[in-house]
């Protein structure tokens, strides 16, 4: 009997052995892949990629680049992150100027990533199929937030990108050239981007890269205000479905202009606006919009449309959602800097 049992122990101290055999290697493998072109289907070399911790901040770890059949490896490991920590970290990966990122989850093996990556077209870009304008008045200043919302919906999928601007928009001259921009693409990462003059007097550019998904540009601007001043607005875009936002205690005004009614968790008030090129605008009172119970990291708050007809309005739902979400980009881009003629950043997202 005491043999026996000796022999079941033993047996089960193999069989231990081999299954933490069999797991070792995996946990000890480092990050590796495959980077695949999502336009043309093919694996993808010469991609340029860095591997990045999320352990007490986001700290690259590595460089390396694919190989001729799409492959690539990181010697290093991700360092482990605590259980409340869903992500570990990232891949970021450059084709063509463009960057991407896959997020890596915590707690998985990470041998056989895929990063996609897609080539670049600077023809038939999309137009803006949403835009917000927020419009937040106080003391001698009224602060304006503009929101575009684009969908990448080409096919073959390609990213847009173009040295003429993705986004081109008017600054009103008494902003004095003063704009900060956000892009935030299908991975849900703002990232600072830059405006340049585009030729056209007040005419600003922005080329950050469009991705196939949703993509949003925010603007963050200021003029000088009095109560009861006109206010002009203009759009590049004059087909684009616009809506207009405003705190409690700010009324606007204007020919075609009306209001939609009250949002409650922001109390923001909802505008229709003509289509066209300008609309006019009388702007009185002054208030912030205020973040409800409900708000997400940063002072965010989501705001939806509760008056009927629910059908006809149900596009904006998403669209003000995301539009309002660019409260958060205040406290993003704290501190606004004028943009320098010539000056460029990389284009990331």
């Amino acid at each position: 009997m005491a043999g026996r049992d000796l022999r079941k122990r033993a047996l089960r101290t193999a069989a231990a052995a081999a299954a933490i055999a069999v797991v070792a290697p995996r946990l000890a493998l480092g990050v590796g892949g495959t980077v695949v072109n999502g336009t043309t289907g093919a694996p993808q070399a010469g991609v340029a990629l860095t591997l990045s911790s999320f352990r007490g901040g986001m700290t690259p770890i590595e460089e390396t680049v694919s190989q001729s059949d799409g492959s690539f490896e990181f010697s290093k490991a991700l360092p482990a992150v605590s259980s409340g920590q869903p992500f570990a970290g990232a891949i970021r990966a450059e084709h063509d100027g463009i960057g991407y990122t896959e997020i890596l989850r915590g707690g998985e093996a990470h041998d056989s990533v895929r990063v996609t990556v897609y080539s670049v077209s600077e023809r038939q870009l999309p137009a803006p199929i949403n835009r917000v304008l927020i419009l937040e008045p106080g003391g001698e200043e009224l602060l304006l937030r503009e929101s575009f919302q684009f969908v990448n919906d080409s096919n073959p999928p390609v990213t847009y990108s173009s040295a003429d601007g993705t986004l081109n928009f008017y600054l009103p001259p008494e902003a004095q050239g003063g704009v900060d921009v956000s892009g935030t693409g299908p991975a849900g990462m703002p990232l600072r981007s830059s405006a340049l003059p585009a030729g056209p007097e007040n005419i600003y550019k922005v080329d950050f890269p469009l991705k196939p998904g949703e993509n949003r540009i925010d603007l963050q601007y200021a003029v000088p205000y009095e109560d009861g001043m006109p206010f002009t607005t203009r759009s590049t875009y004059p087909r684009v479905n616009t809506r207009l936002a405003a705190p409690a205690g700010v009324s606007l005004e204007g020919v075609g202009v009306a209001s939609l009614g009250q949002e409650p968790t922001t109390l923001a008030s909802i505008y229709t606006v003509p289509e066209g090129p300008a609309v006019t605008l009388t702007v009185s009172g002054s208030g912030q919009l205020r973040t409800g119970a409900a708000s997400g990291a940063g002072g965010q708050a989501e705001i939806s449309i509760e008056q009927a007809p629910v059908s006809k309005e149900l596009p904006w739902i998403a669209g003000l959602a995301i539009a309002i979400l660019g409260l958060g980009f205040y406290h993003l881009l704290s501190s606004r800097v004028p943009q320098q003629s010539g000056a460029r950043v990389a284009k990331q997202g």
